[in-house]
């Protein structure tokens, strides 16, 4: 009988449980209350949980919905369902106010917390106003009290029924149901959350500006030095800095976040941690030549680095269409262990490297995952701990900037190592140049005095043949003066090569023109003028044997005009000779194809007969930039030789020869070749 009463006792309980499940109990004031702490609405409340999670699902669709106790709802306790099991949760709440002072109205706040949004309606009869929103990721509003208290005002002799929808994405900051206060205990309370974070703030803080001077100061090292492993932890400081600053935004309310984009105030809502560990890939792959000294690893880690970029495009989709994953738990999966694969891998390759910066790179590696995964990402919570010890070791963010700056530290003392190893190794190098140079110029030294000494005897026995040279020196400068020992000397080898060759036709006819030239010049070179036609036959037969010698590469014409008479104008012998050897050694001999030289006379004047030389060569600034030195100062020999020639004559006859030269070019620009125009007295 005892068990039978017992159990009903039981049932009834639970009935009668049930049955206050589901109804609304007014909170009721009398009066104008005078709070130190805010009321909570959870007893007074019943609550809705969205199965789909939409959030466009309307108030009255809603408030057809069945309401009950908080109790029979999981997912609305933050110390009990911090990870969510859905990206998006949507908890609808109702509670009722009654103001029973017959003239004075209520004048309190809704604090609901720390969510995505929130957003207050009034129910009056069958008809919902929408009162206002609030929440981290709402536009700034004109609240008083910030954007998280929502204004409640109830007429006297009145109960207000309200509806509140509370959205929230991936984590759960603090419970659904928030708490009713009055001005002065809501800024009691924020007072109160001000000083349990100052520190916390304050170390933030620090750690922030230190990111941000870390990357400045790296971007002016690569700026000066233009070495990429500065860039690459420049860029990796500047994400860890925007990371942080990115989770500081909402925890201190710095109002940093665009209106035109409020999503991106969620600390969720754009993730840094695919593309950090990017420019942490980026930066160790740079030190320590992953490519090069760890090839199969480096098949491995490339595809990840590609993976990486890929989910951060769409991180970056996700701040125009919202979260892509449904589930919360795939979505930290994805988050968080790509970027934890990349860096084992890279913790893998800094173990393998031998490079003399592994301490420091292991260190900081280490140190990062190892505090930054202490508080597992806030799954847990410790609890009873002071306000301000409470805020940092349930604070993840402050691990993850924990462990960044202490990374970042360590880095920069690998950067700062491996200036030092440059700067030694540029000092060893230098040494050893100078001892290098040291024992070359000591030898060169010997070489030079040496080569004096030899000199000096060679400069005694010289000194016995100069006076019996000079006789024949002298015999033999009209000759070199009027035709460069160089063609000679070619034209003697153009003979051994024909003759080598077994081309003796070749070889013979060759040696025919080369004698009639010759005698041509010795015959000229006794005669202060000669006829024209005897200057002409002896440049044709130079243009002949030269042409021979280019194996046909080399066209020339000789226009003469039919008023000139050949054999009657006299002219200096080999005036015209010097300028036709410049046109093909300067202007043709760099052309494979070969060239063309035309010499042209007309009859300006009766006492001016006008010569002109084009070829169409490569140009004389680009013959300047191919001549070899040697080749430079023959050539130029002739032409000199000429200019004092014309000079001399010039001022011996009274007359007036000149001497121009034109650089032809063609219709794009371009060296077209070279003409030479002699205007010369007869």
């Amino acid at each position: 009988m005892a068990v039978r009463v017992f159990l009903l006792i039981i049932v009834f309980s639970l009935i009668v449980q049930f049955v206050c499940a589901q109804l609304l109990q007014p909170l009721h004031f009398k009066t104008q209350p005078v709070l130190e702490h805010g009321i909570a609405v959870e007893p007074y409340a019943l609550f809705y949980r969205s199965p789909s999670g939409d959030t466009t699902e309307s108030i009255r669709e809603v408030a057809q919905q069945r309401f009950i106790s908080s109790v029979l709802i999981p997912g609305t306790k933050f110390i009990h369902n911090r990870q969510m099991k859905r990206t998006t949760q949507v908890i609808w709440l109702q509670f009722q106010i009654a103001n029973q002072h017959s003239s004075d109205t209520l004048r309190l706040w809704y604090a609901g917390g720390v969510h995505a949004y929130l957003s207050l309606y009034l129910k009056d009869n069958n008809s919902f106003s929408h009162l206002g929103d609030a929440g981290m990721c709402t536009v700034e509003s004109n609240q008083p009290l910030g954007k998280y208290a929502m204004s409640l005002k109830i007429p006297p002799l009145t109960t207000n029924h309200y509806f509140i929808k509370v959205v929230d994405h991936l984590l759960l900051f603090e419970d659904v149901a928030g708490a009713i206060h009055t001005s002065q205990s809501y800024q009691s309370s924020l007072l109160a959350e001000s000083n349990a974070v100052r520190w916390l703030f304050f170390v933030i803080s620090m750690i922030i500006g230190c990111l941000l001077f870390m990357s400045l100061y790296s971007f002016y090292q690569f700026y000066l030095n233009l070495d990429k492993a500065f860039l690459f932890y420049a860029l990796y400081a500047a994400l860890a800095f925007l990371w942080i600053l990115k989770f500081a935004n909402p925890r201190f309310e710095l109002g940093l976040t665009p209106a035109s984009l409020p999503w991106l105030a969620h600390p969720w809502s754009f993730s840094f941690s695919h593309i950090l560990s990017l420019a942490y890939a980026l930066f160790l792959i740079n030190l320590l030549s992953i490519p090069q000294e760890q090839p199969k690893l480096w098949q491995i880690i490339r595809p990840l680095m590609v993976l990486l970029f890929i989910l951060q495009v769409l991180v970056g989709i996700q701040l125009f269409t919202g979260i892509l994953i449904p589930s919360a738990p795939m979505f930290f999966i994805i988050d968080t262990v790509p970027s934890l694969c990349m860096g084992v891998l890279l913790i893998i390759a800094t173990l393998r490297s031998r490079s003399r910066l592994k301490p420091y790179l292991l260190a900081g590696g280490i140190s990062l995952y190892v505090i930054s995964l202490s508080p597992i990402h806030g799954i847990f919570l410790v609890e009873n701990a002071s306000p301000q010890v409470y805020a940092f070791v349930n604070y993840p963010p402050f691990f993850m900037a924990l462990g960044l700056f202490i990374e970042l530290f360590c880095f920069s003392l690998a950067l700062a190592y491996r200036n030092k190893l440059v700067e030694d190794e540029k000092n060893t190098m230098q040494k050893h140049y100078t001892s290098q140079l040291e024992s070359d110029l000591s030898q060169r030294t010997k070489e030079i005095r040496e080569k004096s000494r030899k000199l000096e005897e060679q400069q005694e026995g010289s000194i016995k043949l100069a006076y019996e040279q000079k006789l024949a020196e002298m015999e033999m400068t009209a000759l070199r003066a009027q035709m460069n020992p160089h063609f000679i000397f070619n034209c003697l080898n153009s003979i051994k090569l024909y003759t080598t060759d077994n081309e003796a036709a070749k070889a013979s006819a060759y040696i025919t023109k080369f004698s009639r030239l010759i005698r041509l010049v010795l015959e000229n070179s006794r005669s202060e003028k000669v006829t024209l036609k005897n200057e002409l036959d002896a440049l044709d037969l130079y243009l002949q044997m030269e042409a021979m010698r280019f194996k046909d590469k080399l066209n020339f014409t000789i226009d003469v005009d039919t008023e000139i008479d050949t054999g009657n104008i006299e002219i200096p012998p080999m005036l015209l000779q010097p300028y036709v050897e410049n046109a093909i050694w300067h202007g043709l001999m760099h052309k494979k194809e070969g060239g063309n030289v035309r010499i042209r006379l007309i009859k300006l004047q009766s006492d001016c007969l006008q010569v002109t030389i084009t070829d169409d060569g490569i140009g004389r600034i680009k013959s300047a930039s191919l001549k070899s030195k040697s080749v430079l100062a023959n050539k130029s020999f002739g032409m000199k030789v000429t200019n004092e020639r014309i000079s001399l004559i010039n001022q011996l006859y009274q007359t007036h020869t000149k001497v121009q030269v034109n650089d032809l070019i063609d219709n794009e620009g371009t060296a077209a070749g070279t003409e030479v125009v002699l205007e010369i007295p007869i």
